[in-house]
């Protein structure tokens, strides 16, 4: 996959962080010193600092699905630790977009198929 070049008028999300929502999240693999936030909330991984890395929620999404392939929306809470509805609301806009989709993978088990996310083709 190529690089995902994005501007920030995709996001409609102001640069001011200091006016949102602060949710302080516990780091883990992919999220080392940074925050990133939507239009209303900034996650903060470790200690908040100057310092940190400030990236857009979609961007931050688009760059962990292209680096992890496809991917459920469960693996995602667990990287990211970000609440499943807040993920959820992101990725279907996203879907909206165009940017992304979800494809079903179908099993023999009952219940309901799982979905995984992946950057659209």
């Amino acid at each position: 996959m190529g690089v995902i070049s994005l501007s920030r008028r995709d996001y409609q999300i102001s640069d001011d962080i200091s006016k949102l929502i602060r949710k302080n999240l516990e780091e883990t693999e992919v999220t080392k010193d940074m925050i990133v936030y939507s239009q209303r909330t900034a996650f903060v991984y470790g200690e908040e600092e100057e310092a940190n890395k400030h990236v857009p929620i979609e961007e931050f999404l688009l760059d962990l699905l292209e680096s992890k392939g496809p991917i459920t929306r469960g693996t995602l809470v667990s990287l990211t630790n970000i609440p499943r509805t807040t993920l959820y609301d992101v990725l279907s806009k996203m879907i909206m977009k165009g940017k992304i989709e979800k494809k079903p993978i179908r099993t023999d088990k009952r219940g309901r198929p799982k979905i995984l996310f992946q950057i659209k083709e």
